[in-house]
């Protein structure tokens, strides 16, 4: 049975910005380095669906009312923590994952970015992996603590 992981993280912050393509781009790489290493883990990645900038949607609450019925469907939330004090959003899932009792691991690959991070997001996240391999912890963290043990 393959486990679920919701990919969160901010998107906003970045539209009209020279780094719009980053909340795609790290959320691809996240869905690359799955499929190479943990076929029982399927990832919904909420890029797949709504794009920042794209009228896919008549309102807002199309989007947020699909994102965090993803975070409810999912096993586990991998969150991006970079920039998370620009977004609103990123931080409405943690928390409403948070009351679901979904495991929530944090990733930031710039520590020095850890102090942008509000005490109580820290205090919602089950666990935080910082530096260079941030993310690819983080997905190994999940592997071995969420997925391989509740298979």
């Amino acid at each position: 049975m393959n486990k679920k992981i919701y990919l969160a993280g901010a998107m906003g912050c970045y539209f009209g910005t020279e780094r719009h393509e980053y909340p795609k781009q790290w959320r691809d790489k996240v869905k690359k380095y799955v499929k190479k290493y943990y076929d029982h883990i399927s990832v919904l990645s909420p890029t797949d669906f709504y794009e920042i900038g794209k009228n896919y949607h008549q309102t807002e609450k199309e989007p947020m009312r699909f994102d965090l019925r993803m975070v409810r469907e999912a096993d586990v939330i991998l969150v991006n923590l970079k920039d998370l004090n620009t977004s609103l959003r990123t931080s409405d899932e943690i928390f409403y994952a948070f009351i679901k009792g979904k495991p929530i691991i944090g990733f930031l690959e710039d520590e020095s970015e850890y102090k942008n991070i509000h005490p109580w997001k820290i205090e919602q996240i089950d666990r935080i992996e910082t530096g260079k391999d941030a993310m690819k912890n983080a997905l190994e963290y999940i592997n071995e603590y969420y997925v391989e043990n509740l298979l």
